[in-house]
């Protein structure tokens, strides 16, 4: 009975946690995207982040769904992989969990 108890208890914690570390996680990818004023370029209206006076680069509310994978979208962030022919416009610049923390979020947006 009480390894059932613990098993229970360990669950009901990991379930109250989970949301909470994923909103968090969410949280930091989309201050990160602001931060390093990836909306100079790019809306996510999905996100409220609306376009600004020099926006040049497409709307990313369904970039989840669009991106091939999180490594491909990395290395096209650092320059190393192309879309359609060209690179990303601005080099990286930011930290390494900066960018894994904005990656993670962008290949959260899927439009429902």
């Amino acid at each position: 009975m009480r390894k059932l108890f613990a098993v229970m208890l360990l669950l009901t914690l990991a379930l109250w946690f989970v949301p909470a570390n994923a909103a968090a996680q969410e949280a930091a990818g989309k201050t990160a995207f602001l931060e390093n004023k990836c909306n100079v370029c790019h809306t996510v209206e999905s996100q409220k982040i609306e376009k600004t006076s020099k926006m040049v680069g497409p709307d990313l509310s369904n970039a989840g769904a669009d991106v091939e994978s999180a490594e491909w979208l990395k290395g096209f962030l650092l320059k190393e992989n192309e879309l359609n022919g060209g690179q990303h416009k601005k080099a990286w610049n930011g930290s390494d969990e900066q960018l894994d923390a904005i990656i993670k979020w962008v290949m959260g947006l899927k439009k429902s």
